[in-house]
């Protein structure tokens, strides 16, 4: 019989070894998970007289892609956003803490690795060693704050399927954010994306297993887009005279220990393209940026960063890295 989709769900939990499968200990609600298990097939085409261009395919690597997506809950969202980042530090002794995420610099400069448990009605595939490789954040004024995210994990394996236990906090309305572009607070973002990326290398060795050697976290890069009502030319001469200015979406809602909040922080944003948009009853103004590196958007590792990204919820120290 066919197996119902919606009673599919995801969990997470941070490593403490890579690739060391363990226990989901944080849910996040999804609308959408896709993972895909990537069996590289050897060809056999030595010829043997036959008009045959292949004789038999040879079990080569395996590893896994893992792709998810959703409504950004100010708790859950922290484990992709750490997990393509790498530096957290959490601070408050109850909730609501305060997370503090930027790209890591010290050491190996890795970022944690996650196990991913997926569970389809039929059974729960654990996905461990799960690298982020990409986290994108979508903001308009008339739907919800929502997000993306990529992985790049072992090879799946099956596993008893845990008990999901979910967070409380809501989700956030797009609207709810507070925008400051140069320093100034702006009224005028009708929509916007933040992608945060960062390329992870599958690096296969002779060593006697199909899994690979290691998942190996590259370079960040951010970058994102903006459509805005074009009241006037303040940011159009932002493109034209590459003026870098500072940009801010801060999503805050609740009070005291309930206190949640997704901030994204860059302190130098370069307008890589302009566009005036008469697509509308209005004008708009369609903007490319690119987050440059800087020594103020960094956490305790120092060092450049092009993007801070700061949460408030009640998940505590160790949680997410």
């Amino acid at each position: 019989m066919p197996q119902p989709t919606f009673r599919s769900f995801l969990g997470i939990a941070k490593e403490t070894t890579f690739g060391t499968a363990v226990a989901a200990t944080n849910f996040i609600p999804v609308k959408s998970m896709k993972p895909k298990d990537k069996q590289t097939l050897l060809d056999d085409a030595g010829m043997r007289g036959s008009m045959v261009d292949s004789y038999g395919k040879i079990s080569g690597p395996l590893t896994s892609e893992y792709d998810f997506d959703g409504d950004v809950f100010p708790d859950t969202v922290g484990f992709p956003l750490a997990g393509v980042l790498g530096d957290v530090t959490t601070t408050g002794a109850s909730a609501p803490y305060t997370h503090a995420m930027a790209v890591l610099n010290t050491g190996t400069g890795q970022p944690p690795s996650y196990t991913l448990s997926d569970y389809y009605t039929i059974t729960t595939r654990q996905y461990a060693g799960a690298k982020i490789s990409e986290v994108g954040l979508k903001f308009s004024g008339d739907g919800l704050l929502t997000y993306s995210a990529k992985a790049v994990a072992l090879g799946s394996a099956p596993a008893s399927a845990p008990t999901p236990s979910y967070t409380a906090v809501p989700p956030i309305a797009g609207w709810v954010g507070a925008v400051t572009i140069g320093g100034s607070a702006s009224t005028i973002l009708i929509d916007g994306e933040c992608s945060i990326k960062r390329p992870v290398d599958v690096i296969h060795t002779v060593d006697g297993t199909a899994a690979p050697y290691a998942l190996w976290s590259g370079a960040v890069s951010v970058n994102g887009k903006l459509t805005l009502v074009m009241e006037d030319d303040t940011q159009l001469l932002n493109y034209l005279n590459n003026s870098q200015p500072s940009l801010d979406i801060n999503y805050s809602q609740g009070a005291a220990a309930a206190l949640v909040q997704v901030k994204l922080h860059m302190t130098k944003c370069a307008f890589t393209d302009a566009e005036i948009d008469r697509g509308k009853d209005y004008i708009a103004l369609s903007v490319n940026y690119e987050a440059v590196a800087n020594t103020t958007d960094v956490g305790g590792s120092g060092g450049y960063s092009p993007i801070k990204v700061t949460l408030q919820n009640a998940l505590a120290t160790g949680t997410y890295k």
